[in-house]
């Protein structure tokens, strides 16, 4: 089954991977200083910046880095026997395990 990816889903993951990681860099903050105010401080100018950061950082793989994506092959035909015409010759080849991520750009 192929998707099409569009860009709703990379604001969507956008957003889910901000708030936790905003979380995570809040707590932080506020371990290593102890003072809440700078904590937050640091959660907000980060909500601010890095949402636009990852989301340009997520398009620019999505559409010019091919590394890691395999083209899928379509199915072969089946070749028959010059002997023998009846008798197709079936090859088994071995499949990769492959994530589907296939895009209709």
């Amino acid at each position: 089954m192929n998707y099409k990816v569009t860009a709703k889903r990379h604001i969507a993951k956008t957003i889910s991977y901000r708030v936790v990681s905003t979380g995570i860099g809040f707590a932080i903050m506020w371990w290593a200083t102890g003072n809440i105010t700078i904590g937050a401080a640091f959660g907000v100018a980060e909500l601010i910046y890095k949402p636009i950061q990852y989301y340009i950082h997520e398009r620019i793989w999505y559409k010019w880095i091919k590394f890691g994506l395999v083209q899928e092959k379509k199915p072969k035909s089946k070749k028959t026997n010059s002997i023998n015409e009846d008798v197709p010759i079936v090859v088994d080849e071995p499949k990769k395990k492959v994530l589907n991520y296939s895009s209709n750009r």
